[in-house]
């Protein structure tokens, strides 16, 4: 049977449209990845008030070690970068023992793990501050990071506080039902420049300081140690503060 004049037409307009399409092709293109590999970033705050220096791993990575009251990696480093998804940190403690911690480094996000309590009963309160790519110079950050002002968050690493209200030049923002440890108030927007800050806990007893709060910058200002019950005579254990900077 001969062929007719349409279906010779139509084949040859599908030959012609095949080589069209087959020339449109971008073979420069990165072929689809397998998987991707999510990132968290993380910093390490020893408040284990009793057990001393804290030398840390993350899934067996060493983070180095942290004194009571400070972070790892220490002040003035960066936080560290790893993969997100579930981590387990061990922490060798000098005077309490070792102990492990599992939790999840949640997906694109910033944050610290606070390690609380005493040298015979810790565990580990994770704090998130914000996702990694909203940065100081992205559009995603401008929120964030807005010029003129900084931000302020308060946790509560003690077992012998609860922390109250915060006044910030006088003007206080209360916590209802009060602070406990492991707790903490998110971030508080504060013009850039000096403010004096009082921290009511305990009902009765105050921590007050001087901060300058720097543009676009953010902090944690973390309150621990225990009640020792020195009076006058301070104690490295007693109830004390430090300000941790996030960005």
């Amino acid at each position: 049977m001969r062929t007719s004049y349409k279906t010779k037409l139509l084949l040859a307009i599908g030959f012609v449209s095949a080589l069209l399409i087959a020339g449109c092709v971008d073979t420069s293109v990165n072929p689809i990845p397998d998987n991707i590999e999510y990132s968290s970033q993380i910093k390490v705050v020893n408040l284990v008030t009793g057990a001393g220096v804290a030398s840390l791993t993350l899934n067996g990575q060493s983070l180095g070690s942290a004194d009571f009251g400070s972070e790892a990696p220490g002040s003035g480093n960066g936080f560290l970068t790893i993969t997100s998804g579930s981590k387990t940190l061990a922490a060798s403690f000098a005077t309490g023992g070792n102990n492990t911690y599992k939790f999840a480094a949640q997906t694109e996000k910033k944050f610290r793990v606070f390690l609380v309590g005493n040298d015979t009963l810790n565990s580990a309160v994770i704090m998130t501050q914000r996702y990694i790519w909203q940065t100081k110079d992205s559009k995603e950050g401008e929120a964030l990071f807005p010029d003129g002002f900084g931000w302020v968050a308060f946790f509560n690493g003690s077992s012998d506080a609860v922390l109250n209200s915060v006044s910030v030049d006088g003007t206080q923002t209360t916590f209802t039902g009060g602070l406990a440890m492991g707790k903490a108030k998110g971030y508080i927007k504060l013009t850039a420049g000096s403010h004096s800050i009082d921290i009511l806990y305990n009902d009765t007893e105050h921590i007050t300081f001087d901060y300058t709060v720097q543009s676009k910058g953010r902090y944690t200002v973390v309150v621990f140690g225990q009640d020792t019950g020195g009076g006058g005579s301070k104690s490295p254990l007693d109830i004390q503060y430090s300000v941790f900077t996030d960005d």
